[in-house]
């Protein structure tokens, strides 16, 4: 019993949904192609891409699967008749295997006689979703040699669906490269030294390092309740909230030099943990519908290890290699005992160090010279 015009428009409307709908969910490809197989009464379909230039390719979606088809496919890729003129794929046009090659010439191929004859497929019918360089991506539909060829009513039907397979094709790939750019950037914050969060203006978290945890969990000034970052101290928490405002401004500059450094008191220490905001880009918040610039929340606090060998801040102010350990220490949280004590010298001797290193810096006291020395240090050691 013959469709009618409205059943075929229902049934094409299911169609471009669920490609759509792919965009975000890679599986859905192969409902897609499941669809569009009934639709063209194939017996396969599937969506793959050929490298012209070494002759090479891959099924990434089939319906139905069969991971043997897949395997012959990209086996005898090189000597696929299909695939003989990379001039034939241009994005958007629908062909169909007589287009390439006849079946008589098919028929005596090795790619015939050991893929499409032992599964009883022989005819075609090819669309390119899209062309880079020598690189095309293609859906294709196959009947078998006791069907009918593709006729001109088929070549339509995938002609109307193939600019949809396109854009989310496309989409897809975007959406991908963005996630896997979001997961190295995230590794990359994970792996290094300090805390690390990424917030929007309202100190909500959009992104959080591992080391966050233990930061918070040690009492280094700052807390995380309801997924909002904030200092503890009332003072802190509003020099926090301006520094935020101030980096996440439409016009501030998103360079390295552009960045405001907070000192946030300890009970347990008389040296500052060292916050360091800077503008982190614009981001759109899913939750919230709408677009937000973001700040970059970079913690050293209390006793974090500095290497004084690789110190910027002692390169930038030619410290030596004695006033370099002395000022990682100081830095580092360390009262002058202990930085005595950790380098084997006397407390003078210490004094004498930091006395220099106060002239080097142009600083008049502790507190001052590790507040100059975050502003050089806390995201580059």
């Amino acid at each position: 019993m013959a469709r009618t015009q409205s059943e075929a428009q229902t049934d094409l409307g299911s169609l471009v949904y669920c490609i759509h709908a792919a965009t975000e969910q890679e599986a859905g490809w192969s409902e897609v192609l499941d669809r569009l197989r009934r639709r063209l009464g194939a017996r396969s379909a599937a969506m793959g891409y050929h490298r012209f230039a070494d002759g090479t390719g891959a099924t990434l979606y089939a319906a139905p699967v069969d991971d043997a088809l897949a395997a012959d496919c990209a086996k005898f890729a090189p000597r696929n008749p299909w695939f003989l003129s990379s001039l034939e794929y241009t994005r958007g046009r629908v062909m169909t295997g007589d287009d390439l090659i006849s079946h008589r010439d098919l028929m005596r191929t090795d790619f015939y006689r050991s893929v499409l004859k032992p599964r009883g497929l022989l005819h075609r019918l090819c669309g390119v979703v899209a062309r880079h360089g020598e690189i095309a991506h293609y859906v294709a539909a196959h009947r078998g040699s006791d069907q009918d060829p593709f006729v001109e009513r088929d070549r339509a039907s995938l002609k109307s669906v193939l600019s949809h397979m396109t854009l989310a094709l496309q989409n897809s790939w975007r959406y991908r490269q963005a996630d896997d750019l979001a997961k190295a950037m995230m590794q990359a914050m994970d792996q290094a030294g300090h805390a690390t969060l990424l917030v929007a203006p309202d100190g909500q978290v959009v992104y959080r390092s591992k080391s966050v945890e233990s930061v918070v969990q040690a009492s280094i000034g700052l807390q995380i309740r309801d997924n909002v970052v904030s200092a503890i101290a009332h003072t802190d928490a509003r020099a926090l909230r301006e520094a935020l405002a101030d980096m996440t401004r439409p016009n501030a500059p998103a360079d390295d030099a552009n960045s405001r450094v907070i000192t946030i008191a300890l009970a347990h220490s008389l040296h500052p943990a060292m916050v360091r905001v800077q503008p982190g880009g614009q981001m759109f918040l899913a939750m919230q519908g709408r677009s937000a610039r973001l700040a970059v929340i970079t913690v050293r606090g209390g006793h974090a290890p500095h290497d004084p060998q690789a110190c910027a801040f002692a390169r930038q102010f030619d410290l030596t290699p004695a006033q370099a350990k002395v000022n990682a220490l100081v830095f580092t949280g360390h009262p002058l005992p202990s930085v005595a004590q950790t380098l084997g010298v006397s407390d003078n001797t210490v004094r004498s160090h930091l006395k220099q290193i106060f002239q080097k810096t142009g600083t008049h006291g502790q507190m001052q010279l590790v507040h100059l020395h975050a502003q050089v240090c806390v995201d580059k050691s």
